[in-house]
C-alpha cells in the first residue's frame, strides 16, 4: 500500500524522532517529504542523526556507574512504510571504538488519521566487555500502536527480547505536544513534548524452598508443622531438611519515567535537548538500578 504525503510525515516522525512519540508528526518540513516538482513524488527518505547523553537505560534498568555516550544513526524510510536503520554507540569511558551497534528493520503505517502502527525487529551487537545493561540480550521484536484522542497522545509498545534469555516488556506512554510558535516570530517550529511512561516486564530470579520432614511429623504440607533441626528438634528425631532452588519468572511494573524534551525544527534539521527522570521499582537482588536524571541532545537531518 502506498502512503499519502500526510501519512509519510507522521511515519518519519515515528522513526527518526522518537521523543515526539507521534505527538507532532505534521511539523516536519514539507520539502523533506515531497520534491519541489509536485509531479514527482519521492520514493524514500534518509535521516542522519547524532546523539550524546550522560547515561543509558534499558526498559527502566540502568547501571550504578554512569556511562556517558555518543551515538550516530542512519535511517531509510520507503514510501510503502518499510524502513531500516543502523545505530552505533561509543561510551566515553571504554577503550573500544564501538561499544554497541543496533540493526533494525520494520514496517510503519497509519491505519487512520488518529492511529499509527510500527512493527520492528532489532539485532544488538556488543563490543567485548561492554558494561551496558542491554548486553544481556541480542534480539528484540516490537509492536507499537499510538492513538491521538485529543487530550493526550497515547502509545503502547510490546517487546519480546530473546537471546541468552527471553523476556516480555510493555511500555505505556502519554504525551502532548505543546507548540511555542511565538518564539522566533513563528519562523521556526519549536515546542515542548512532555511524556509520562510506565514500563512493565518479566523478571527472572532464583527462589529457594526449604522442606523439613521427619521428627515425628506424619505428613502435611512442606514447611508446616515441622521442627527446625538442631534447634527445637531433639537429638535423634530423624529430621531431614531438603533445599530446592528454581527459576521463577514474574511480570511486574519495572519503571516510572518523566521526560521533558524541547523539539525544534530548522528547515530539514530537527534538534532535541531533553531531560528525563527515571524511577526503577520492584528491583530484585543484584539489580543496582537507581532513580536518576538523564540529559541528552539529539540532532537529525532528513532528506
Amino acid at each position: 500500500m502506498k502512503l499519502s504525503k500526510k501519512h509519510l510525515i507522521g511515519l518519519i516522525g515515528l522513526l527518526v524522532a522518537p521523543a515526539l512519540s507521534f505527538a507532532a508528526p505534521s511539523l516536519l518540513p514539507i520539502d523533506a517529504i515531497v520534491s519541489t516538482d509536485t509531479t514527482k513524488v519521492k520514493k524514500g527518505w534518509w535521516t542522519v542523526g547524532a546523539e550524546v547523553a550522560n547515561n543509558s537505560s534499558f526498559f527502566g534498568r540502568n547501571t550504578a556507574v554512569r556511562f556517558p555516550y555518543a551515538a550516530a544513526s542512519l535511517t531509510y524510510l520507503h514510501r510503502t512504510g518499510l524502513w531500516a536503520s543502523v545505530t552505533s554507540y561509543k561510551l566515553f569511558d571504554t577503550a573500544g571504538y564501538v561499544d554497541e551497534t543496533d540493526l533494525s528493520v520494520g514496517y510503519a503505517t497509519k491505519i487512520s488519521d488518529l492511529v499509527e502502527v510500527n512493527l520492528s525487529y532489532s539485532r544488538f551487537i556488543f563490543g567485548e566487555n561492554t558494561p551496558l545493561v542491554k548486553a544481556a540480550t541480542s534480539n528484540a521484536t516490537s509492536a507499537k500502536a499510538a492513538l491521538d484522542w485529543g487530550i493526550l497522545y497515547t502509545g503502547f509498545t510490546t517487546s519480546y527480547i530473546f537471546g541468552e534469555s527471553h523476556d516480555i516488556f510493555t511500555v505505556l506512554e502519554n504525551s502532548r505536544f505543546i507548540p511555542l510558535n511565538p518564539l522566533w516570530n513563528g519562523k521556526h517550529v519549536i515546542g515542548l513534548d512532555p511524556k509520562v511512561s510506565v514500563t512493565a516486564g518479566t523478571q527472572r530470579f532464583y527462589e529457594t524452598h526449604t522442606t523439613t520432614t521427619g521428627g515425628g511429623s506424619t505428613g502435611g504440607k512442606p514447611g508446616k508443622g515441622k521442627l527446625l533441626p538442631g534447634v527445637l528438634a531433639p537429638p535423634g528425631s530423624g529430621s531431614t531438611t531438603t533445599t530446592t532452588t528454581e527459576v521463577v519468572s514474574k511480570f511486574k511494573v519495572l519503571n516510572y519515567e518523566l521526560k521533558l524534551p524541547v523539539v525544534m525544527y530548522w528547515g530539514n534539521f530537527e534538534l532535541e535537548p531533553a531531560y528525563r527522570y527515571s524511577i526503577p521499582v520492584n528491583k530484585i537482588e543484584g539489580d543496582n538500578s537507581e532513580a536518576q536524571s538523564f540529559y541528552s541532545f539529539n540532532i537529525s537531518y532528513t532528506f
